[in-house]
Protein backbone atom coordinates (compact mmCIF):
# COMPACT_ATOMS: atom_id res chain seq x y z
CA UNK A 1 0.00 0.00 0.00
CA UNK A 2 1.52 3.41 -1.24
CA UNK A 3 1.53 6.29 1.31
CA UNK A 4 -1.24 8.00 -0.48
CA UNK A 5 -3.87 5.31 -0.09
CA UNK A 6 -2.88 4.86 3.75
CA UNK A 7 -3.56 8.68 4.41
CA UNK A 8 -7.04 8.34 2.11
CA UNK A 9 -10.01 9.19 4.44
CA UNK A 10 -12.73 6.44 4.80
CA UNK A 11 -15.36 8.93 4.25
CA UNK A 12 -16.13 12.45 4.69
CA UNK A 13 -19.74 13.90 5.38
CA UNK A 14 -20.59 17.41 5.02
CA UNK A 15 -22.92 19.83 6.36
CA UNK A 16 -23.02 23.72 5.62
CA UNK A 17 -19.41 24.58 4.77
CA UNK A 18 -18.75 22.05 8.01
CA UNK A 19 -17.43 18.65 7.51
CA UNK A 20 -16.52 15.59 9.17
CA UNK A 21 -13.07 13.65 7.94
CA UNK A 22 -13.28 9.90 9.09
CA UNK A 23 -10.33 8.18 9.08
CA UNK A 24 -9.75 4.38 9.69
CA UNK A 25 -7.10 2.96 11.89
CA UNK A 26 -6.46 -0.44 11.36
CA UNK A 27 -6.44 -2.64 14.24
CA UNK A 28 -3.49 -4.77 15.55
CA UNK A 29 -3.25 -7.95 17.08
CA UNK A 30 -6.41 -9.21 15.88
CA UNK A 31 -8.47 -6.18 17.37
CA UNK A 32 -10.98 -4.35 15.04
CA UNK A 33 -10.47 -1.32 12.99
CA UNK A 34 -11.31 1.83 15.25
CA UNK A 35 -12.06 5.64 13.63
CA UNK A 36 -10.87 9.06 14.23
CA UNK A 37 -12.83 11.86 12.89
CA UNK A 38 -11.40 14.92 12.28
CA UNK A 39 -13.94 18.31 12.06
CA UNK A 40 -13.27 21.58 9.70
CA UNK A 41 -14.44 24.14 8.21
CA UNK A 42 -14.25 24.73 4.58
CA UNK A 43 -13.70 28.03 2.99
CA UNK A 44 -12.22 30.15 0.24
CA UNK A 45 -9.43 31.76 1.00
CA UNK A 46 -8.31 34.95 -1.30
CA UNK A 47 -7.05 33.78 -4.32
CA UNK A 48 -10.38 31.79 -4.66
CA UNK A 49 -8.53 28.70 -3.48
CA UNK A 50 -10.59 26.43 -1.17
CA UNK A 51 -8.74 25.45 2.14
CA UNK A 52 -9.73 23.86 5.29
CA UNK A 53 -9.59 25.23 8.85
CA UNK A 54 -9.81 23.72 12.42
CA UNK A 55 -11.05 27.09 13.64
CA UNK A 56 -14.88 26.62 14.30
CA UNK A 57 -17.62 29.54 14.70
CA UNK A 58 -20.21 29.69 17.12
CA UNK A 59 -22.41 29.10 14.10
CA UNK A 60 -20.35 26.59 12.83
CA UNK A 61 -20.56 24.50 16.51
CA UNK A 62 -24.39 24.42 15.93
CA UNK A 63 -23.95 22.80 12.38
CA UNK A 64 -21.84 19.95 14.43
CA UNK A 65 -24.78 19.40 16.09
CA UNK A 66 -26.43 18.28 12.95
CA UNK A 67 -23.27 16.38 11.55
CA UNK A 68 -22.06 14.49 14.69
CA UNK A 69 -24.98 11.76 14.46
CA UNK A 70 -24.28 11.33 10.47
CA UNK A 71 -20.63 11.03 11.28
CA UNK A 72 -21.39 8.42 14.22
CA UNK A 73 -24.26 6.34 11.50
CA UNK A 74 -21.44 6.12 9.40
CA UNK A 75 -18.69 4.99 11.85
CA UNK A 76 -21.02 2.40 12.25
CA UNK A 77 -22.08 1.28 9.17
CA UNK A 78 -17.94 1.14 7.91
CA UNK A 79 -17.72 -0.94 11.04
CA UNK A 80 -20.40 -3.75 10.15
CA UNK A 81 -18.80 -3.70 6.52
CA UNK A 82 -16.05 -4.32 8.35
CA UNK A 83 -17.44 -7.30 10.12
CA UNK A 84 -18.57 -8.90 7.17
CA UNK A 85 -16.30 -8.74 5.28
CA UNK A 86 -14.25 -10.01 8.34
CA UNK A 87 -17.01 -13.06 8.32
CA UNK A 88 -16.90 -13.57 4.33
CA UNK A 89 -12.98 -13.84 4.70
CA UNK A 90 -12.93 -16.76 7.61
CA UNK A 91 -15.65 -18.71 5.44
CA UNK A 92 -18.37 -17.33 8.02
CA UNK A 93 -20.66 -15.89 5.52
CA UNK A 94 -24.08 -17.64 5.26
CA UNK A 95 -22.98 -20.25 2.30
CA UNK A 96 -19.83 -20.21 2.57
CA UNK A 97 -19.66 -23.75 3.73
Amino acid sequence: MTQTQTNKPADTIRFGGVKGVIWKNAGKDGKPDRYSVTYVRSYTDADGNWQDTSSLSEFDNLKLGVLIPQVATRIAELKAANRADANSDNGNEEGGR
